[in-house]
């Protein structure tokens, strides 16, 4: 068969496509994606509903000519028809029409697969072997793995060492079903005269006479683990950590690390290859020479973080999390000691992981070597990219192309391929394959989506700190070498392989120094709600704080479920992540973690410390802005701030700092000044607990106090603010004592406060007829007794 003809015919599969309408979109996108497909809207649309054409764009991302991939394909083919039996049960029907059942059996019998009775697809007929040949996700350049370079060493230590932990191969499934995911056990013999094929065989002696061990299945030569290909046996190996095989997500990752410990003797590696609801769907890769280990640390610790996560309460997951963050700290120092130890400027980039080592392998700016699309992907101001196949080895990638000539975009792109030569092997990059500064192309590898694409995924905990840890490590890197990103939001965060990568550097500062031109930087980068304010002002200027924001911005998004507006605040709720959001995304950069470093340990800590209850935290931060200077004020009101419901820290601990020092803090943090003074004003009427009328009082004076203060510094938005928080208190509580202030001060008012007062009496005329009688004795500004007139009018 012709390396290039399809396993599965173009007629098999549309008459699985003709069943689609009976089924949801979101089921039908599910069941593709369990198996690690993505979205190909690239395609043209053929006829058909919405469920047709969402099943076209799923089809259309797989190779039909490759095993590992059409084996994958069937299984979601298994599970589409399986579903749709079980909704016509549902309707009363006795499964899917025998007509149908008919067309289907027929298509699949011309492409030389049987389909059973549980509409399971099975290979019908094995032509060149007795055992069947399963498929593999081995990929390495040259191929699918056909021979035998695990030594019979490797796999009979494996095999004892899963042996003697009790390893159970079938995970949490049942033997014969686990068995049903890779083998068509009626095609195989029985061992067993009694039996007509292999499947009676086993569960007479595994369920009935329960006469074999549970390790029986090593040495079967039936299934040719012990002394089969090495294909057959890495895809047993891997199917054992499926997450619809194994449910534990420690144990998949310790499993995955042992395995791959034993198969990295004889050139391979066990690695995620795609994901389930967040869980990791492995492969297994052959190793290209002495290849860094580095990938694997992360990838694997990002799984092992998630089972933390999962399985891990109270004190024994604080400890889990520092013990998680410990290890990433000594994994982000390698990388890091690695990259300060090489020197890649000179030469060719250094190679990506994986498959696309072969593309760069025989990559040389000449842009034919590509077969592009005609419909791009992704469209930008200055770039667009599109889908394409590099001709030479059929590995699918994305090539961005410049759309402008003009001498800004092309400085972009050569500053975009400049920053590939210090991070093209960082496992968290998004690396460059292929490129020409002077046609201004360049080619990277096919993500499966970005950010944006799996924000479902980053509401787990697990998952958002290993997107934000691979963040920190990539970023780390590239400010040791002096580069900004510039522009860290969802859509430039890619899913390549099973981890996060930084990809479009296009807006990235070159280190100091080596600006090429003064005039080239806009004075405004990055993208509105996730850029850092000084972006906007003085963006060659900006530190490694702007990136830090655009982190913080990012987890904020992703907890949230809102994209941040510009200026404007956006944090989760209460909790470890919020303190972190509020600190990384401060306004001012001098405030925020000043190396991703910083960051870094500050996540650790939030993590690791389950923190005190609001109450005794404020009172801490209290102490702390009534001794330190200005910084422990602002960080105590942006505490109070993100409280908002809670009575007793505006009634009582607020109140207790001294109203001019909490006015300064507040003309520092507008958006927090807002949020507070909303939540104090609601607070007057509050019905979660009792207020005292000294209380009352206490809260109207402070509130006078820094109207006052804000006045003589006319701070026009903090005193509007202000005064219609006081004016609420005094409409609701009347105290004497705060209105002989009030009267005092408004008398000592004019010009534009005076103005604005008035403005606000006339909003409020309880407490302006409250006011009226110490106002109206004299030395009262006009504007502010007109506007008491008529407020005490109506």
């Amino acid at each position: 068969m012709a390396d290039d003809r399809p396993l599965v015919s173009r007629t098999t599969r549309n008459a699985v496509r003709r069943l689609m309408s009976n089924l949801f979109v979101g089921a039908i996108e599910e069941y593709w994606e369990n198996e690690g497909f993505a979205r190909n809207d690239s395609v043209t649309p053929r006829a058909g509903g919405v469920r047709q054409q969402t099943f076209d764009a799923y089809e259309a991302s797989a190779n039909w000519s490759d095993e590992a991939h059409v084996r994958r394909a069937l299984r979601v083919f298994e599970s589409l028809l399986r579903r749709l039996d079980r909704e016509n049960r549902k309707l009363g029907a006795d499964g899917l029409e025998r007509s149908v059942l008919e067309e289907l059996r027929e298509a699949f019998h011309r492409d030389g697969y049987r389909l059973d009775g549980e509409l399971r697809v099975h290979l019908r007929h094995l032509p060149q072997h007795e055992v069947p040949q399963v498929s593999t996700p081995v990929t390495p350049a040259g191929g699918v793995v056909g021979g035998r370079r695990i030594t019979q060493v490797t796999r009979q230590r494996l095999f004892s060492r899963l042996t003697a932990e009790a390893v159970k191969w079938f995970g949490d499934l049942d033997e014969i079903d686990f068995l049903r995911r890779l083998y068509d056990l009626a095609a195989l013999p029985s061992e067993d005269p009694r039996f007509p094929d292999a499947e009676g065989d086993i569960v007479q002696h595994r369920y009935n006479n329960y006469d074999w061990d549970d390790s029986w299945i090593y040495q079967d030569k039936r299934f040719g683990l012990s002394q089969g290909r090495d294909g057959e046996l890495l895809t047993f190996l891997v199917e054992m950590l499926h997450p619809e095989v194994r449910y534990d997500d420690a144990e998949v990752v310790r499993l995955a690390g042992l395995i791959d410990e034993a198969v990295r003797r004889d050139g391979y590696t066990i690695e995620p290859i795609a994901s389930v609801s967040g869980h990791p769907i492995y492969g297994a890769r052959q190793l290209a020479g002495a290849e860094s280990e580095s990938a694997d640390i992360q990838s694997h610790r990002r799984h092992a973080a998630a089972a933390l996560f999962d399985g891990l309460q109270g004190p024994a997951r604080a400890d889990a999390t520092s013990d998680m963050w410990a290890a990433s700290t000594d994994a982000a120092d390698a990388i890091s000691e690695r990259a300060a130890g090489e020197d890649t400027r000179a030469g060719e980039l250094p190679a990506p992981p994986g498959e696309y080592s072969a593309v760069q392998a025989v990559a040389r700016g000449v842009r034919k070597d590509y077969a592009m699309d005609r419909v791009r992907m992704k469209e930008g101001g200055q770039a667009d990219i599109f889908a394409a196949t590099h001709k030479a080895t059929g590995i699918q990638v994305a090539l961005k192309r410049r759309r402008s000539q003009r001498d800004t975009p092309a400085a972009r792109m050569r500053r975009e391929i400049d920053v590939a030569e210090d991070l093209n092997a960082h496992p968290h990059y998004m690396p460059i394959l292929d490129a020409n500064r002077a046609e201004g192309w360049l080619v990277m590898p096919m993500a499966q989506g970005t950010a944006d694409d799996h924000r479902h995924l980053l509401q787990e905990p697990a998952e958002l700190l290993a997107l934000v840890d691979a963040m920190i490590e990539v970023l780390h890197t590239a400010h040791t070498h002096g580069w900004l990103h510039r522009d860290v939001k969802p859509s430039n965060i890619l899913l390549l392989g099973g981890c996060w990568r930084l990809g479009d550097w296009g807006v990235v500062r070159r280190p100091r120094g080596q600006t090429t031109k003064a005039d080239r930087t806009r004075t405004e980068v990055g993208t509105e709600g996730f850029a850092a304010p000084e972006l906007s002002v003085a963006a060659h200027e900006a530190s490694a704080a702007a990136d830090i924001y655009g982190i913080g911005r990012v987890i904020a998004w992703a907890l949230t479920g809102r994209n941040p507006e510009l200026n404007e605040p956006l944090r989760p709720a209460p909790g470890p992540w919020r303190n972190i959001v509020r600190k990384a995304t401060a306004r001012d950069p001098l405030h925020r973690p000043q190396t991703v470093a910083d960051l870094r340990d500050l996540i650790r800590q939030e993590l690791a410390d389950p923190g005190l209850p609001p109450r005794q935290e404020a009172e801490r931060l209290l102490d702390a802005a009534v001794e330190g200077g200005p910084q422990a004020a602002e960080t105590f009101i942006s505490f109070i701030a993100d409280h908002p419901e809670d009575g007793d820290l505006y009634i009582d601990t607020l109140t207790r700092l001294i109203p001019e020092r909490a006015a300064s803090a507040l003309l520092a943090l507008p958006n927090d000044a807002a949020r507070l003074l909303e939540a104090m004003s609601n607070h007057a009427s509050t019905r979660t607990r009792r207020i005292h009328y000294a209380e009352a009082d206490k809260a109207t004076l402070w509130l006078q106090r820094v109207s006052a203060f804000a006045a003589a510094e006319s701070a026009w938005d903090l005193l509007d603010e202000a005064a219609r928080a006081m004016c609420t208190w005094d409409s609701t509580w009347n105290q004497y004592r705060a209105q002989d202030h009030m009267v005092t001060w408004l008398r000592s008012l004019e010009g534009e406060s005076a103005l604005l007062l008035a403005a606000v009496l006339q909003e409020h005329p309880r407490c302006a007829e409250h006011l009226a009688g110490g106002l109206h004795q004299g030395g009262t500004d006009r504007q502010i007794l007109n506007a008491v007139r008529q407020a005490t009018s109506k």
